[in-house]
């Protein structure tokens, strides 16, 4: 059933099988944060630090800060913030900031509260990476269940066979359908469509090509074209062609 696979295409690897090592990626990287942030939030204290020196960048704001740990030890760190802010820091001559108790050189300029916030956006950013790669399992599986669906039509569903009535390219694409009908065991007709095939592959199927397909007995509308072969290695009741 490799072949039914490969018609997934670009759609398989894009929407599931490029998602979840993508997914992974994100996932871990926001837990790696959220975990450094954890410990941060867990250890941090809240200080006010005194601006010692102002130096313009392009289009921001250099301010170094002098700030004291729990010891009273003195650290000085530099800080780049908008530029705007300048007259109400060289009027205030501090600024709120917090540092982490068991390395205080670590130290942010804002309020616990500025520290919670980028918590929450990193556990975004986990959250984010798993509903990614979720969404990759997930289109991966159905496409699954479908293969898995047509190998079962394959091996147990009714034979029949039929010619090709239609072939037609799907608007704006490379790729078309045919379809075709068949008499069910309830003796009503049913159309079947063939997978989404390359344009390449849809012109080997003109209408009137005989073609054999499969359906099931107790819902004859879940039918697939032979379009691979596939009966002639796996089953030994196929109808004699002229």
């Amino acid at each position: 059933m490799v072949n039914y696979w490969i018609l997934k295409g670009w759609s398989l690897v894009l929407l599931g099988i490029l998602p979840i090592p993508a997914g992974v990626a994100i996932a871990l990287q926001g837990w790696f944060w959220r975990q450094d942030s954890a410990a941060f939030l867990e250890n941090l204290r809240q200080t006010e630090g005194r601006i010692v020196r102002f130096t313009p960048l392009a289009g921001a704001l250099r301010i170094d800060v002098e700030y004291t740990d729990e010891n009273g030890v003195l650290f000085q760190k530099p800080f780049v913030v908008d530029e705007a802010q300048e007259p109400e820091l060289r009027a205030a001559g501090k600024i709120s900031m917090v540092h982490d108790s068991r390395e205080p050189r670590r130290a942010e300029v804002g309020h616990v509260v500025s520290v919670s916030n980028t918590f929450l956006a990193e556990t975004a950013v986990l959250a984010a990476g798993l509903l990614v790669m979720l969404a990759g399992f997930c289109y991966v599986a159905k496409c699954a269940r479908q293969v898995i669906q047509t190998d079962r039509l394959f091996r147990y569903g009714q034979i029949v066979e039929t010619e090709v009535r239609d072939a037609a390219m799907a608007p704006g694409k490379e790729t078309g359908r045919f379809t075709y009908a068949f008499r069910g065991s309830n003796g009503r007709w049913f159309e079947g469509k063939s997978p989404e095939l390359p344009s390449a592959k849809l012109k080997a199927w003109p209408v009137g090509r005989t073609v054999l397909a499969v359906y099931d007995p107790m819902d004859p509308r879940r039918t697939e074209a032979d379009i691979f072969g596939v009966l002639a290695g796996r089953r030994r009741d196929l109808p004699q062609t002229a």
